[in-house]
């Protein structure tokens, strides 16, 4: 039992039942006991591996992305780049080497982190000690994209296995309607386990195609990521920029359970040990593509992580890295490129949307059609 399941267990015998939206956000940020106040997630030493860390052509491209953005742009003369979760700094370590051949570009560059881990802002600080611009780091989204409401000045926004982490509520659906799955504590009085509401949801607003879901069917919703795609959305079409979101996730609205707990790169229970495993849960990103169309915008896919990469260029990439590189060396570079673009591993299950605010701009790493 760790201590984050005590205060837990005790919150419930107080006060009833916790949503699973709020189970998440204290094992993820609870100020004192949650993961990523006190864990170090990423990498083969921490809980789970990104794209970032796995290669660095992952960066590369992205950061190719968005100047090519910039230059479509006609150059604007301020950017704002604003990276949600940075983990340990990486991907934006990697698209500020690229971007050295477009000095102009960093030149007129700020960058903001969002980051709500004290411990994760200081690897990320001597990550990006190098960068010779200004660096902000802010609790959230909304403070961040605060910061950069300037006239003629571009924001860029990118997210990279951020929504996934970001609270679910999930619903069940009885005889009498969708009945909300809450977090109780379980018959010994120690563990946690969850329940449902006996009361059925009157506000819960379904896309048609479910509404004749059958009973005991689990759906997922994230009103905070719905709530964030809103808002960048709308500074995008203000302020003008763009924004790539990246996550595995699913492209039509569907029911089924994806909330998962991942601890030293295996699955793990749920609420067993709350703070010290990862939780997370698909992203619908069919939900997303529609915020970004409902806020006058055109949404770019979403399309398959291992698609995008490749209309970036990753396999000529792959051949300049290899023309210089050892035979181990050039091993481990294939290997990364199929982990990052292979269907049986992040290819397919990672999506990528995009976001630009210029209609008439010919976006790269997108062919129109969804994954």
């Amino acid at each position: 039992m760790t201590e984050l399941n005590q205060h837990l267990c005790k919150l419930i015998k107080l006060h009833g039942p916790i949503t699973i939206s709020n189970y998440m956000t204290e094992a993820l940020t609870n100020p004192k006991y949650g993961y990523y106040m006190q864990q170090k997630p990423f990498g083969a030493k921490g809980d789970f591996i990104t794209a970032p860390e796995v290669s660095q052509m992952f960066g590369e491209l992205i950061g190719l992305w968005f100047a090519d953005i910039w230059l479509k742009m006609d150059r604007p003369r301020k950017v704002h780049f604003i990276e949600l979760g940075p983990g340990n700094g990486t991907l934006m370590f990697d698209i500020i080497r690229v971007l050295k051949v477009l000095p102009d570009l960093l030149d007129v560059m700020e960058i903001h982190f969002v980051e709500a881990s004290p411990a994760l802002c200081e690897i990320q600080k001597k990550k990006m000690s190098q960068f010779g611009g200004k660096i902000n780091w802010h609790e959230t989204v909304k403070t961040a994209l605060n910061a950069c409401e300037k006239e003629y000045e571009t924001t860029f926004v990118v997210a990279n296995e951020f929504f996934d982490a970001l609270p679910i509520r999930q619903f069940q659906k009885g005889d009498l309607g969708w009945h909300e799955r809450v977090v109780t504590v379980d018959n010994k009085g120690d563990g946690l386990q969850t329940m449902l509401s006996p009361f059925p949801v009157k506000d819960i607003k379904l896309p048609l195609a479910l509404k004749d879901a059958e009973i005991n069917s689990v759906i997922e919703i994230s009103p905070m990521a719905e709530y964030l795609t809103t808002e960048i959305s709308h500074h995008i079409k203000q302020y003008s920029g763009a924004a790539l979101f990246i996550d595995y996730g699913y492209t039509k609205n569907r029911t089924g359970e994806t909330l998962q707990a991942v601890q030293k790169h295996k699955y793990a229970n749920i609420y067993e040990k709350p703070g010290l495993a990862d939780l997370s849960a698909h992203v619908n990103f069919r939900r997303l593509a529609n915020i970004i169309s409902a806020s006058d915008l055109n949404p770019h896919g979403p399309t398959f992580q291992g698609k995008f990469l490749t209309n970036m260029g990753i396999e000529e990439r792959v051949k300049i890295l290899t023309k210089t590189a050892t035979a181990e060396q050039i091993k481990d570079i294939i290997n990364a490129l199929k982990r990052l673009v292979a269907p049986d591993e992040m290819g397919t299950l990672f999506k990528v949307l995009g976001i630009v605010s210029n209609p008439d701009i010919d976006v790269v790493g997108f062919h129109n059609d969804e994954s």
